[in-house]
């Protein structure tokens, strides 16, 4: 104890000498010309995790210097300036304007960021200057058109609807196979959390050897989301607030009613004219109003940082009932201590969502789109007495402002989100770092449609009977990262990185449901489920999985000199949803990549060259995308039977999938071959990417044989292979920059193509047939696929009936065998379809342009898709000469009647080129700078915004924009289908108003 006590004690005695032996500086920086301070400055002992950054009035303050220090002064658009520390107190820095952005900007990489200059991989990054602005229904709307690579896309405007995100086509055949979210180093994150306000830069890894480090979560991709942070110095607050008017941008093309008695009484068609005049869309659209508020408070000190927003928004859908609320709080706070080796990130985030439905996306009775385009607009809205009219003109017909106005569809929604980040510094060069974070998402659903009386008269056998439910669902997950980093720097110009780390996850979802039919009183709603005088079985159900996920990864970044860069890694991960033989795979990958222009001979003889880089890299990632308990037996409630002693009803269990221990990792192999330069001070700047994907033994599920051998009628194997083979590009040129004037432009590019290799499966499965996928419904539509998934054909292949024309009132079709047939005849026949058109674009193009003049600010993004075929189902479904006289139609309808009957299976007459050119947004603002009617504001910026602004394009249909991105299930991915039930796309104003105090 001696020993301990006088050891303490030196220690004690030594601490105010080691202290004098450590400078503190003291400075400012300011810039060249204008002497105004710069803000926000980084200030970093070079090759030390040792820094700080410039409060608001270009002060900072650096401790624990030695003499030799040199200190790197950054700021994105000033050039660079290095100064060595000689023992001095105070400083005085100057900066210059120059283009410094790709030697500072850094790219999120996966537990790191890298220098975008010093990136090895397809990486892109997007800053919040360069975002979609206006109103943004999700988040990942702002990202839309600006990465190449990233398709997103989003069927209608339905403000409780999020957007479809693919990167570099379709992982596999599941619905759920998109990009991996992380959301300030915490995976998993649901990115409609967070407040567009809020976000700093989205960084997206495509190629599959940077997202390898992320093992199976990231086989899709990976979208970092990086939020806004505190900085040292003055507290700021800023307020945002915008108010926004939502239209219907183009309407279904439906008869009016003096259309439709003029037809039927010129063609001698009868009808039931109950003497309405009603325009059924106008009954079903409305002009939506939608607000947004957004407050936050940011500032701190030299060791402490932090920054808190509330937000909250109101959309109001365009379709009468449907509407959202939405209210985030975030947190974040920076700490730092014993000289900046230990810094504390914490970070908190709840969302409180309330969402109001309206039923659509089928052709049932309670579906307004489906009801309200196939209402005759001769019926009226309601009797003279007030109540809602209604008649039997045709099967399934059914007044939609009744189901619109009676049923209730709601959900609210809590989710919780809390990270904690622990870095300290070892020793120089050395961090350990501990990483804690937790999710949490619970929703409670209520249904109800009420029990109706007035349908068809008072006939009994079909009045309504009423159903009612309530859903709780719940999803939980707890993740802990450990990582050890060492950076050093060998001589002057051998610069490694390396990274071991460790990863556990426990995640559960659970819930339950419980409904009933025939409600005692419909005022009571489903608040009350006793209610329903009807329960079956089935009516009461829960559920409850769980799955743990393990993951050890190492990697190695090394460069010499800025000219010569590999980078190695490799994951090794476990899961608990796969079978007890294969619960874990290993996943390297490698990249290279040399910077010639700082080989001495591109600098001596091409100076305009700044940057110009060759990369190449190799990956092997996994997916694990899969629901858990898929690869042991379930067994599950599945009718009921007699009890034979008793003669009462006992349930019956069944088998529902079966055993496969050899279930394991799809893998994702994939080659990237990339270049990126710099010209004339880095103001043209661009990259291209070359990849070639094969995606195999894909999470798939095959119905089993019926030849005794297994028990479930299913079983979830690793079956199929894909090829995606694609280029991608991007432009950035500062066009004009200087003066009072500015205009930058980025242009993105990329072409993706995918091609079912096979569809073998382990275990002796094969569907020689390929797996018909697409369907589409509608009056006399029933089991009609568009689509099929096949060895040797594309995604997105349409395959039906070669349309070749109509002889006496008879469609003709061209067959497989290249015959001329009747359809009425062949329809029926499989064997004579073939392959009639594919959804996947030729190539998809983005352009956004940002202008600058004095205090103006302008921009502009436009967005095209082309080469692709829709199948127009809705003009199949309105289209039809039949329906006239029972449902409303369309001119194509009136057109074909006399000519021809209605086509029931898929018809190539119903393909139709769906390339589009689209103004995606467009935002004009005027900033207001220490406006001398406030001393109090520092900014204040006004501006109007419009979104979904104009579509070019050739297509007969509603919109053009259907969802091409893929997946609707387990071995149904299909895409480019148009079907009436798509909530529609709106065209949206916004005025806005941004203040920093």
């Amino acid at each position: 104890m001696k020993t301990i006590y006088k050891k303490l004690l030196f220690i004690l005695l030594l601490m105010p000498f080691a202290a004098l032996a450590q400078g503190t500086l003291s400075g400012t920086v300011l810039e060249k010309g204008s002497n105004l301070p710069l803000p926000g400055v980084n200030v970093v002992v070079k090759g030390t995790t040792n820094g700080t950054s410039t409060d608001i009035d270009g002060k900072f303050q650096l401790r624990g210097l030695t003499n030799g220090n040199v200190l790197v002064f950054s700021y994105i658009g000033f050039a660079d300036q290095d100064i060595t520390y000689t023992g001095q107190t105070t400083l005085s820095v100057t900066m210059s304007e120059g283009s410094n952005q790709l030697q500072e900007v850094v790219v999120q990489v996966g537990y790191g960021g890298v220098r975008k200059k010093d990136i090895t991989g397809a990486v892109s990054k997007v800053s919040a200057e360069n975002l979609n602005q206006g109103t943004l229904t999700d988040p990942i709307q702002a990202l839309q058109g600006k990465a190449a690579g990233v398709t997103i896309t989003k069927q209608g405007g339905n403000p409780n609807d999020g957007f479809n995100v693919r990167i570099r086509g379709a992982a596999g055949f599941a619905a759920n196979g998109g990009p991996l979210f992380v959301v300030d180093g915490v995976r998993g994150v649901d990115p409609t959390t967070i407040a567009p306000e809020d976000i700093l830069s989205y960084d997206v890894l495509k190629d599959a050897a940077s997202t390898a480090i992320y093992g199976a979560d990231g086989a899709n991709g990976v979208i970092f989301i990086t939020t806004k942070k505190g900085k040292a110095g003055k507290t700021t607050i800023e307020y945002n607030t915008y108010l926004a008017v939502d239209k219907v941008a183009n309407r279904l093309k439906l008869a009016s009613s003096d259309q439709y008695r003029n037809f039927a009484t010129d063609h001698g068609i009868a009808f039931t004219d109950n003497g309405g005049n009603t325009n059924w869309q106008d009954e079903l659209y409305r002009t939506g109003t939608s607000n947004n508020h957004n407050l936050s408070i940011s500032g701190g000190t030299e060791n402490t940082n932090y920054r808190a927003s509330v937000s909250h928004m109101d959309l109001e859908g365009v379709i009468r009932g449907s509407q959202k609320g939405r209210t985030i709080g975030r947190m974040n706070v920076t700490q730092k201590s014993f000289d900046n080796r230990l810094t504390i990130d914490m970070g908190l985030s709840a969302t409180v969502e309330h969402n109001n439905y309206v039923n659509y996306g089928s052709n049932n009775a309670t579906d307004v789109l489906f009801q309200s385009f196939q209402r005759l607009p001769t019926d009226p809205v309601y009797n003279e007495d007030g109540t809602f009219f209604e008649t039997n003109s045709t099967f399934n017909y059914y007044n939609p402002v009744a189901s619109r106005s009676q049923v209730e569809n709601t959900r609210d929604a809590k989710r919780f989100n809390g990270n904690l980040n622990v870095d300290y510094e070892l020793f120089k060069g050395l961090n350990a770092k501990v990483a804690l974070s937790y999710i949490r998402n619970d929703s409670e659903s209520t249904y109800f449609e009420p029990r109706y009386s007035n349908f068809y008269g008072q006939d009994e056998a079909l009045i309504r009977r009423g159903y009612g439910r309530r859903n709780y669902d719940n999803y939980e997950q707890k993740l802990i990262e450990t990582t050890l980093t060492y950076k050093k720097t060998f001589g002057e110009n051998h610069n490694l990185t390396a990274l071991i780390g460790h990863s556990y996850r426990a995640s559960m979802s659970d819930g339950f449901r419980a409904q009933g039919n025939d409600p005692v009183s419909n005022s009571l709603g489903a608040d009350n489920l006793q209610n329903f005088e009807t329960l079956l079985l089935g009516d009461i159900t829960s559920y409850k999985n769980e799955r743990k996920d393990v993951g050890y990864f190492a990697r190695i970044m090394y460069d010499y000199a800025s000219k010569y860069y590999i980078t190695g890694m490799i994951r090794r991960d476990g899961s608990s949803v796969f079978g007890a033989n294969n619960r874990y795979g290993n996943f390297p990958s490698v990249q290279v990549a040399w910077n010639v222009a700082n080989e001495n001979f591109v600098k001596n003889n091409i100076p305009a060259l700044n940057l110009f880089k060759l990369r190449a890299s190799w990956g092997l990632s996994g997916n694990s995308n899969v629901e858990a308990n898929r690869s042991i037996y379930r067994i599950g409630p599945s009718g009921t039977l007699i009890d034979p002693d008793t003669q009462a009803p006992i349930v019956n269990l069944a088998y529902q999938s079966e055993l496969n221990p050899d279930f394991q990792w799809d893998e994702n192999e994939e080659i990237n071959l990339g270049a990126d330069f710099g010209l004339f001070d880095n103001r043209i700047t661009g990259s291209f990417e070359y990849y070639r994907k094969d995606l195999k033994d894909l999470l798939s599920v095959y119905p089993t044989p019926s030849n005794g051998t297994y028990l479930s009628p299913i079983i979830y194997v690793n079956g199929g292979r894909i090829k995606n083979e694609g280029i991608e590009a991007t432009l950035n040129a500062e066009i004009v920059k200087g003066g009072n004037f500015s205009w930058n432009t980025t242009v993105t590019y990329s072409s993706n193509k995918q091609k079912v290799e096979t569809l073998d499966s382990s275990g002796g499965f094969n569907l020689t047939e390929g797996i018909r996928t697409g369907y589409i419904s509608g009056p006399g539509l029933v089991g009609v696929s568009t689509q099929l998934l096949k060895a040797g054909y594309e995604l997105g292949t349409f395959y039906g009936y070669e349309y070749a024309g109509v002889s006496d009132g008879r469609w003709l079709v061209r067959g497989a065998d290249n015959q001329l047939h009747f359809f009425d005849e062949v329809n029926q026949d499989l064997s004579q379809r073939k392959v009639i058109g594919n959804a996947l674009p030729d190539f998809e193009m983005g352009w956004s342009n940002y202008f600058k003049y004095k205090n103006w600010d302008l921009s502009m993004a436009f967005r095209a898709v082309v080469g692709h075929d829709i199948y127009n189902a809705t003009n199949q479904v309105f289209g039809n000469p039949d329906n006239i006289g029972s449902r409303n139609v369309n001119d194509e309808a009136f057109i074909l009647s006399g000519n021809v009957n209605g086509a029931y299976q898929a018809l190539s007459y119903y393909i139709e080129d769906g390339s589009f050119i689209k103004m995606d947004n467009v935002n004009l603002g005027y900033n207001f700078k220490n406006p001398s009617f406030s001393k109090y504001i520092s900014n204040l910026r006004v501006y109007a915004s419009m979104n979904n602004v104009f579509t070019l394009t050739n297509y007969g249909g509603i919109d053009p924009e259907v969802n091409f991105s893929g997946g609707n299930g387990t071995n149904e991915i299909y895409f480019g289908i148009d079907q009436y039930n798509i909530y529609p796309k709106t065209r949206t104003v916004t005025f806005g108003l941004n203040v920093t105090f």
